[in-house]
C-alpha cells in the first residue's frame, strides 16, 4: 500500500492534518472520559462536594475566576460545560479528519490513474499485443478505486488509534492492576482477527483474478457481436459469462462472510474479557481506588476499548480486501515486461539518402524468428514496394521503421546512421502510415482526420478529402464532416473508413510515406480513384508500399519480395518478371499486365 501511495504522488506530509485533528479529538475524548468519574460519582451520592476536595481540582481551580468555583453547583455546571465542550470538539475534529482524509484519498484515487494512464502510453506495442483492453479497462477504473477505498477510513483508523492510546493511558491511571489483566485480552483479539484477515488477502487476490478475466471476456464478446451472431454462439458466450460471473459471486461470498466474522469474534471476545475482568475485580484484585463509579467508567472504556479495537480490525480487514487490487495495480508500475522501445539523442530531419536493411533479423519476444537476414535499400523520393504471401513480416517491417518495436543495433540504418539513435518524436513526425487495419476514435469525421494536428484550416482539410476521394462520399452525409464515425469506425464501410485513413495521412505531410495495403479495402472503382491520389502524394517523396494486388505497384521503382521472412527477390517490375520467379507466379496468378 506504501509503494501504491507513493507511485500516487502521496506524501507522508499529506497526513499530518487528518492525524493532527485524529490526535486533538483523541484527547477530547480523553478529557470527556476523565470527567465522567467524578460526574458519575456524584449522581450516584447526590454530592458534587468533592471534587472542590480534589487535589488536581484545586490546582486547576486556582487559575479560574473564584465564582466559578464558589458553590458545589457552580462546581457541577464548569465540569458539564467542559464535558459537553470537550465532546463537541471531539467530533468536530473528527469530522475535520474525515474531510481532509476524503479529499486525499480522492485526490490520490485521481492522480492513480492518471498515472497508470500514463504509464501504459510509455509500454511497448508488444505489451498491449500479449494483454486485453479489458484488463486495462479494469486496472485503471475499477482496481484504482478498491486499491484507495481503504483511505476513506483511514480518519477512523487513526482516530481509534489515538484513541485506544488514550484509553490504555486512563485505564491505568483507575488501575494498573485490572489493565495488566485487560491487555493480554486485547493481544489475543488481534491474533484471532489476524488469522481470519489471512484468509481475507487470499480471497481478495481471486476476486481481483476473477473480476479482471469478466470485464476482459465482457468486451471481448461485445465487440465480436457481429462473430458471435453468425455463428449463433449467444447461448455459449452465455454460458461462459455465467460461469465467470459465478466464480466472481461466489469469491466475493466468501469474502462477505469471512469479512462480517470480524465483529462477531471482537464481540465474543469482549463479552469474554468482561467475564474474565468481572471475575479479577471478585477473587483477584482488591483495589480500594475501584469506587463503584470508578468501575463503571473502567467498564465503560473497556467496551469501547473493544469497539474502538474492533474499528482497526476492520481497516486491517479493508487493507486485506484492497490487496488484490493494488497487486494488480503494482504490476503497471514495475518495469519487467513492459517491451519500452528506447528513443536516441539525435533528431531526424527527413531523409536525406536512403533507409538502408544490413542483414536484418527480428523476433518477437519469447517467440520464433520473424524476419531473416534481410538486406534491401529505400531510396530516398523512390516508391519501393515490399510483396510477399500472408504471414511472410511485411507488416512487421513497417511496425519497426515506426519504432514500435525495437530491433537490435546496427541492422537498421537511415541515413548510415542506426534507427535506433533518433528520438521517436522526430522519426514518426516524418512517416505517414495508412495500415491494412484502420483505426479510428468514435469522433467526427473530421477530427479523426485532423487527429494529432494543431490549426488545420477548414479549406486545408478540404482540400485533403478532395484527394483522397472522400468529398463525393461526405456530400450525401447530413453533418458532412462532422458525422460521428462510431465506435471504431463501425457507421462506415471498409472503403470508406480506409479513405479517412488515407486522409489523415494526406494531412500530414510527411516525406515518407508507408502504405500498409492501403486500398485492400476498395472496390475497383474507389481504387482507382484512390491510386490517382496516391500517385500524386508519393510523387517526390519515398513511399513504402505493401500490396496484394501487384496493380497498385506497376509503377514502384524497386520490389522486394519476402517469404517466410527472408528476401528472395529485389529490383524493378521488368527484372522481377524477366527472372520468372516467386514474383512471377504472383502476377501469373493475378493475371493483369
Amino acid at each position: 500500500m506504501f509503494v501504491l501511495l507513493k507511485n500516487a504522488g502521496m506524501k507522508p506530509i499529506y497526513f499530518i492534518i487528518p492525524g493532527l485533528f485524529s490526535a486533538i479529538a483523541a484527547g477530547c475524548e480523553g478529557i470527556s472520559v476523565l470527567l465522567l468519574v467524578p460526574i458519575v460519582q456524584g449522581l450516584f451520592n447526590r454530592d458534587f462536594s468533592f471534587i472542590r476536595q480534589n487535589d488536581r481540582a484545586v490546582q486547576v481551580f486556582s487559575h479560574l475566576p473564584a465564582s466559578w468555583t464558589a458553590t458545589d453547583q457552580a462546581v457541577l455546571v464548569l465540569v458539564l460545560c467542559v464535558f459537553v465542550l470537550a465532546v463537541i470538539l471531539k467530533n468536530a475534529l473528527r469530522y475535520g479528519s474525515m474531510v481532509s482524509m476524503y479529499f486525499l484519498a480522492f485526490r490520490t484515487s485521481h492522480h492513480l490513474r492518471k498515472q497508470i494512464f500514463s504509464r501504459y502510453l510509455t509500454f511497448g506495442k508488444f505489451f498491449f499485443d500479449r494483454s486485453t483492453i479489458g484488463h486495462h479497462h479494469t486496472v485503471l477504473t475499477t482496481f484504482t478505486e478498491l486499491a484507495m477505498y481503504p483511505l476513506l477510513g483511514l480518519d477512523r483508523y487513526l482516530s481509534q488509534i489515538f484513541s485506544v492510546i488514550v484509553y490504555a493511558i486512563i485505564m491505568c491511571t483507575l488501575s494498573l492492576q485490572l489493565t495488566v489483566f485487560a491487555i493480554p485480552l486485547f493481544i489475543i483479539l488481534h491474533c484471532t482477527v489476524s488469522l481470519v484477515l489471512k484468509k481475507i488477502r487470499f480471497i481478495s487476490t481471486q476476486i481481483a483474478h476473477a473480476s479482471k478475466t469478466l470485464q476482459k471476456k465482457s468486451i471481448e464478446i461485445l465487440t465480436m457481436i457481429p462473430v458471435v451472431l453468425a455463428h449463433n454462439a449467444q447461448s455459449l458466450e452465455q454460458e461462459r459469462y455465467k460461469k465467470l460471473s459465478d466464480q466472481l459471486s461466489a469469491a466475493s461470498f466468501k469474502s462477505s462472510i469471512f469479512s462480517n466474522m470480524v465483529n462477531p469474534i471482537n464481540e465474543l471476545e469482549t463479552l469474554i474479557a468482561m467475564i474474565v475482568l468481572f471475575s479479577v475485580i471478585l477473587f483477584v484484585v482488591h483495589d480500594p481506588h475501584l469506587t463503584p463509579s470508578t468501575m463503571i467508567v473502567y467498564f465503560y472504556l473497556v467496551m469501547n476499548s473493544a469497539v474502538k479495537f474492533a474499528t482497526i480490525t476492520g481497516f486491517r480487514s479493508q487493507i486485506a480486501n484492497a490487496s488484490g487490487p493494488v497487486t494488480e495495480i503494482l504490476t503497471v508500475f514495475n518495469n519487467e515486461e513492459k517491451f519500452r522501445v528506447p528513443g536516441g539523442a539525435q533528431s531526424f530531419t527527413g531523409l536525406q539518402k536512403s533507409i538502408d536493411f544490413r542483414h536484418f533479423h527480428f523476433a518477437y519476444p519469447g517467440s520464433r524468428e520473424v524476419l531473416d537476414d534481410i538486406s534491401f535499400s529505400v531510396e530516398k523520393t523512390k516508391m519501393t514496394a515490399i510483396v510477399g504471401s500472408t504471414g511472410s513480416g511485411k507488416t512487421t517491417l513497417m511496425s519497426i521503421l515506426m519504432r514500435y518495436y525495437d530491433c537490435n543495433p546496427d541492422m537498421l540504418f537511415i541515413d548510415d546512421t542506426d534507427i535506433r539513435q533518433y528520438t521517436l518524436e522526430s522519426l514518426r513526425s516524418h512517416i505517414a502510415l495508412v495500415s491494412q487495419d484502420t483505426l479510428l476514435f468514435n469522433d467526427t469525421i473530421a477530427n479523426n482526420i485532423t487527429y494529432g494536428f494543431k490549426n488545420i484550416t477548414r479549406k486545408h482539410l478540404q482540400t485533403v478529402v478532395e484527394e483522397a476521394s472522400l468529398a463525393e462520399f461526405i456530400a450525401t452525409l447530413p453533418h458532412g464532416l462532422d458525422t460521428i464515425v462510431g465506435d471504431r469506425g463501425l457507421q462506415l464501410s471498409g472503403g470508406e473508413k480506409q479513405r479517412v485513413s488515407i486522409a489523415r495521412a494526406l494531412l500530414k505531410g510527411a516525406d515518407i510515406l508507408m502504405l500498409d495495403e492501403a486500398t485492400s479495402s476498395l472496390d475497383s472503382r474507389t481504387e482507382a480513384l484512390i491510386q490517382t491520389a496516391i500517385d500524386k502524394v508519393t510523387r517526390g517523396k519515398t513511399s513504402i508500399v505493401i500490396a496484394h494486388r501487384l496493380s497498385t505497384i506497376k509503377h514502384a521503382d524497386k520490389i522486394v519480395v519476402i517469404e517466410h521472412g527472408k528476401c528472395v527477390e529485389q529490383g524493378s517490375l521488368e527484372e522481377l518478371l524477366a527472372l520468372k520467379g516467386v514474383f512471377y507466379s504472383y502476377w501469373e496468378a493475378q493475371k493483369f499486365s
